[in-house]
C-alpha cells in the first residue's frame, strides 16, 4: 500500500462531524476520541467533564469500562450551547 492509498482508505474526519438532525442513525455511537474531534476539544477535556461533580459536557453511555457518545446526545448538546447574538438567554 502506498502512502497515498493509505490516506484515501480512511474516511475523512469531516464525514463523522455532521451533526444534523437527519444525518446518520440516532443510535450511532462515537468513541471519546471521535467525540473530541467533533467538539474540537481534547479527550482529556471530555474525561474531566465526565468526572466533575456535577457532570458537565454531553451525555454519554457507559457499557462496562467503555465510554461512548450517542449521535443524538451530541446534537442536543451542541443545540443547547448555541448562542444567537442579540437574543436574551
Amino acid at each position: 500500500m502506498t502512502k497515498n492509498s493509505a490516506r484515501t482508505s480512511q474516511a475523512p474526519a469531516a464525514a463523522a462531524i455532521c451533526i444534523c438532525a437527519d444525518a446518520g442513525s440516532p443510535s450511532l455511537l462515537y468513541t471519546p476520541a471521535e467525540t473530541a474531534k467533533i467538539l474540537k476539544v481534547s479527550p482529556a477535556t471530555l474525561r474531566r467533564w465526565r468526572t466533575q461533580q456535577p457532570s458537565q459536557g454531553p451525555a454519554y453511555v457507559r457499557i462496562g469500562a467503555r465510554i461512548s457518545y450517542r449521535h443524538q446526545d451530541l446534537a442536543d448538546y451542541l443545540t443547547g450551547r448555541r448562542v444567537v447574538p442579540g437574543v436574551a438567554a
